[in-house]
Order: structure tokens, then C-alpha cells, then sequence
């Protein structure tokens, strides 16, 4: 990640989630009506995209439009050819050239039509974006010059759903897989005011245990999204020497923490949804979503 040339005021914070991101558009649009500007956008996955769209100058009701035009079988396509492809790879015992079940092909092309690169270069708001380094197991950081609508589709790439990316001679998948909630970039640039948006519920009070296979699947999902959240505590804690538990607490049944210098806030959905939530690009569900982040980054 190169260094910031400004240190950012207010910096958004986008958790990664699939199209459970529909969520980020209402709270985008609730933050637009209030003037709440960010100087910094950081993105892991869905979150990259939403935040690259941002720095590309969308506004709330531009991503809403998007976000109603698009559809599954146009982000979400199953490759028949080339896992045709992986079983003769195989077969033969040579390795695939990508091991996955989905083609991220047409997911760049709207990626390509959509994103402004230039303006997501600019510094304001400077974009960031997460990816996780496949071959080596570390988290990097982009932006800048060095940022492209390449390490937007990497930062989003799923892992064994997508393929990797290839990036000047490294592979690259999602970036949630080592970090949903990329908060390290705007504690180091030194912001002010950090505005965090999960898509999955903050742990607070206990939930009833999950009373069928695919309740457990959504929760066990929701539990690592969740505990990616958490390890911004961490990164927090060392950050500013501060009391761990005493402080996740708080933010826990807050949603905001006053650390003097720094404040932050977390918006996230009050209720867990199921795990195919991921991958639903229903119409309806979208709205619903885009209605309940408005509503939550309202309270």
C-alpha cells in the first residue's frame, strides 16, 4: 500500500459480504442527506466494489440504480467449460489453471463499465482496497496509482467460488478471508473519525441456537464476519494501548466508542440473515437491504 499523501478527518470503513453490500447503498445515502463526507474509503469484497464506486463519485441514488439493474446470472455464472477444463487437467495430473466453480468474467466486465479509475485514484476520498496474497497467506493494501478495477475484482473474489486474479506475476483472492473489516489503513493514515459498516450483526446479546442445518450454516458464517469485526479491537488495542474487553464491550452494545482523539462508529443489521443472502441479487431483497441500512445508519 503506497503511503497517504493527507491524513483523512473521516474515513468509511466497508465489511465485505456479497449482496448483502446492497445494505453499504442505504447507509451511503442516509451519510449523503446528513453531508457526512469521507476523506478515506476502505473496502474488503463487496465492500471494495461499493467503495470504489464511492470514490469514483457516485452518488447514493446512482448506486441504488446500479444496484437495482443488477441481476445473478450476470455476476454469478457457473463456468461449465472450464471445470470441464479442471477435471481433464486433472485427469492428467496437471495443475488447473484456476480451481473454482464460478467465472469472474462477467463480474470484470461491469466492473470495467462502471469504475472511474482516474477518479479512484484521486485522494478524495482516497480508495482502499483490501486483497488477500494467495501463494504467500498475507493481506495487502492498495490504492492510489497502483490501484486498478483488477484489485477490486481480486478484493471480491471468493475463494474456490471464483478464480483468483493474477496481478503483476502474484494471485490474489477476497480480502474478507483475512480481513472483512479493513480498518488498519485509516488508523494508520492517523483519521479522526472511522465510521465502520458490518453486514452481518455486531455480537451483543446471545441469539437462540440455530434450529436447522442452514440456520447453523448463515450463523457460522455471520460468526466469522463477526469475528473479523472484532480483530479491529485488536488492531485498535494495539494501536492505542487501550482496555480490549472493556472497550469491544462498549462498542458492542453502543455501536460508538469515544477514544478522545478518535471516534468510531459501527452500523450493522440488527438481525442475521440467511447464508445465501450472499449470492441473492433479488430485486426485492436489495430494496429491503438498502432500506434497512438507511434505517440503522439513521438511529
Amino acid at each position: 500500500m503506497t503511503e497517504s499523501k493527507f491524513q483523512p478527518q473521516r474515513a468509511l470503513i466497508l465489511s465485505g459480504g456479497g449482496g448483502r453490500g446492497a445494505y453499504q447503498v442505504g447507509v451511503w445515502r442516509r451519510l449523503e442527506e446528513m453531508g457526512w463526507k469521507p476523506d478515506m474509503v476502505c473496502g474488503t469484497s463487496i465492500g471494495a466494489i461499493n467503495g470504489a464506486l464511492i470514490g469514483s463519485g457516485w452518488s447514493a441514488y446512482r448506486l441504488e440504480a446500479f444496484w437495482g439493474s443488477l441481476h445473478r446470472n450476470d455476476v454469478f455464472t457457473l463456468s461449465v467449460g472450464r471445470r470441464i477444463k479442471y477435471q481433464v487437467y486433472r485427469l492428467f495430473g496437471k495443475c488447473p489453471d484456476w480451481p473454482a466453480f464460478m467465472d469472474n468474467e462477467p463480474l470484470r466486465k461491469i466492473l470495467l463499465e462502471s469504475i472511474d479509475v482516474g477518479k479512484m485514484r484521486d485522494s478524495e476520498p482516497e480508495v482502499v482496497v483490501a486483497a488477500t496474497n494467495v501463494l504467500r497467506a498475507k493481506l495487502e493494501y492498495f490504492s492510489g496509482e497502483q490501484l486498478s478495477v483488477e484489485h477490486v475484482l481480486a478484493s471480491c473474489s471468493i475463494p474456490v467460488v471464483f478464480p483468483w486474479c493474477e496481478i503483476n506475476g502474484e494471485l490474489y483472492w477476497d480480502g474478507g478471508a483475512m480481513a472483512n473489516t479493513p480498518i488498519f489503513p485509516a488508523l494508520k493514515a492517523g483519521a479522526k473519525e472511522i465510521l465502520i459498516v458490518l453486514l452481518a450483526p455486531l455480537a451483543g446479546e446471545p441469539i437462540q441456537p440455530p434450529a436447522t442445518t442452514r440456520a447453523a450454516l448463515s450463523w457460522a458464517f455471520d460468526i466469522i464476519t463477526i469475528g473479523s469485526a472484532k480483530t479491529l479491537m485488536q488492531d485498535l488495542s494495539h494501536h492505542l494501548g487501550m482496555d480490549l474487553r472493556n472497550s469491544s464491550d462498549i462498542l458492542a452494545s453502543k455501536h460508538f466508542l469515544d477514544l478522545g482523539d478518535i471516534r468510531i462508529g459501527v452500523i450493522a443489521p440488527r438481525i442475521t440473515t440467511s447464508v445465501s443472502s450472499v449470492l441473492d441479487l433479488n430485486p426485492q431483497e436489495v430494496r429491503q437491504r438498502m432500506s434497512a441500512g438507511y434505517d440503522d445508519a439513521r438511529d
